[in-house]
């Protein structure tokens, strides 16, 4: 009786995974060779909201802190309810000179309905997955012209993505690289906190398909940041623009944060909401701490 039993569930559980696998040759119309891999479309469009993010805009300066900051995520879609944790920090190598920066999401828990499955072409063995975790983004900051800095803020920042990431198979991460280069510009207006932002660069990510095996996109944005004492408040538009003529490979974004300084520990708020090739309204909250230990090492050293 138990083997009987045994043997009905495994045909059942066969019967089931190659209907899925029909439904999926069907919807992706595989050759019946091709490797599944060959299927996947790595445009933002038909990722997930952390896959192929738009950097965030510069504000024309090298940060000079020393900082760790933790955040939750909730990315709210239409076939496509997104949570992560992002973990940031931030090191100046140089005071107001050169600084690194690093973005990584440890854990990104995921929702998908059957449609978004066949449109971004899931493949069978993921369909049940929920799970994963996603990629690392390391920058650098140049500061330039210092002797300009009265009248207007210049920084270049040069970032890379490495492909950390898993769930290429969820259409979750594209499983290949990315980097991008940018000129932010800092306008300050007269005897104000706030001041006129705007980056301009490009930005290219490695994908899958057979003419081409990456894709090259002009890189943009520009906003406004109000910085007073232990308030700072940013909103701006920003995206890149790809050259393939397949829809997807142009996200634009809307985006405004604040920090709010208590000590040396902040408070993080930020709202992203996607206007073009970027499905996702998204919610950040988190919190940052400030180290100050540069400055205590300093002290002995003088003592």
């Amino acid at each position: 009786m138990g083997i009987s039993f045994l043997t009905i569930l495994c045909c059942f559980l066969v019967t089931g995974y190659s209907q899925a696998v029909d439904r999926w040759a069907q919807v992706v119309n595989w050759d019946g060779v091709s490797h599944w891999s060959r299927y996947m479309i790595t445009q933002p469009g038909y990722q997930g909201p952390n896959s192929l993010p738009v950097p965030r805009i510069g504000n024309g300066s090298s940060d000079s802190s020393f900082a760790f900051a933790v955040t939750g995520n909730l990315h709210f879609s239409s076939g496509d309810n997104t949570q992560n944790i992002a973990v940031y920090a931030n090191y100046s190598l140089v005071k107001d000179m050169v600084s690194i920066d690093l973005l990584w999401m440890p854990y990104e828990h995921y929702v998908m309905s059957q449609d978004i499955k066949d449109k971004r072409h899931v493949f069978t063995p993921f369909y049940n997955s929920h799970s994963t975790i996603g990629d690392i983004h390391f920058n650098t900051t140049f500061q330039l012209l210092n002797n300009w800095r009265k009248s207007i803020h210049l920084a270049l920042r040069a970032g890379y993505r490495f492909p950390s990431g898993s769930g290429f198979g969820a259409a979750r991460y594209t499983d290949g690289p990315g980097y991008h280069f940018d000129l932010s510009i800092g306008k300050p207006f007269k005897n104000s906190p706030l001041k006129w932002i705007s980056m301009i660069g490009f930005y290219v990510w490695q994908i899958e398909s057979d003419s081409h095996n990456q894709n090259d996109a002009f890189l943009f944005g520009s906003g406004f940041e109000w910085n007073k004492r232990s308030l700072k408040l940013q909103t701006s538009i920003a995206g890149y623009i790809g050259y393939l003529k397949e829809k997807g490979d142009k996200p634009v974004v809307f985006r405004a944060n604040m920090e709010k300084r208590i000590s040396q520990t902040s408070l993080v708020f930020g709202f992203q909401q996607g206007l073009n090739d970027f499905d996702y309204s998204s919610v950040e909250i988190g919190a940052k701490y400030n180290f100050r230990w540069k400055n205590k090492i300093l002290a002995k050293q003088q003592m």
